[in-house]
């Protein structure tokens, strides 16, 4: 379990390293090249830290370093990237689409779960997307969830004894109107 915690599918990236990549390839689509201070700038880290995670990457054949250390994605580097916002923009896709999430709560769930599922369940998570949509089932899982609970008491890890589901942090919406 610990091993499948650290790395996922399908390039064996580790989350870590999957932003590493995506702040390489942004910096090179912004400015044509990319830097460690670049990098450790749009993460937010030091560039110790960069310099660290971008040895890892070259040993593993995901970007190369040339004379002026600038970094540039190999054709695998590329293939990762690609994956990987593919990945994104249908997560994204699915929790907009189907469960209604909103713009902002989805982009930061997909950046989440991106690394979390491998090809074959983005490109079912894709079809899924794709048949909602052509069938205009928006409104149905609304439907199928109905009113919010009314005995739910929103306390953490309480499993409510109308719906049977755990409150996950208190994050119960009918806890915030009981409260209030």
């Amino acid at each position: 379990m610990a091993n499948t915690q650290r790395k996922f599918e399908p390039q064996g990236l580790t989350h870590s390293a999957s932003h590493h990549l995506l702040a390489v390839d942004e910096s090179i689509g912004r400015q044509g090249y990319a830097r460690v201070t670049d990098i450790a700038r749009r993460l937010g880290i030091t560039r110790g830290s960069v310099s660290v995670a971008m040895q890892c990457l070259k040993s593993a054949g995901y970007v190369r370093q040339d004379g002026n250390h600038f970094f540039h994605l190999t054709d695998t580097g590329r293939q990762a990237v690609a994956s990987l916002k593919m990945r994104h923009a249908v997560v994204e896709e699915f929790l907009t689409e189907v469960l209604g999430m909103s713009a902002e709560q989805s982009h930061s769930e997909s950046c989440r779960l991106e690394n979390l599922i491998n090809a074959p369940t983005a490109r079912r998570l894709s079809a899924l997307v794709a048949y909602w949509k052509d069938n205009d089932l928006s409104g149905v899982l609304d439907e199928r969830l109905g009113p919010e609970c009314p005995v739910c008491t929103g306390r953490p890890n309480d499993i409510c004894p109308c719906c049977g589901l755990e409150c996950i942090d208190g994050a119960c919406p009918l806890a915030e109107t009981k409260s209030a």
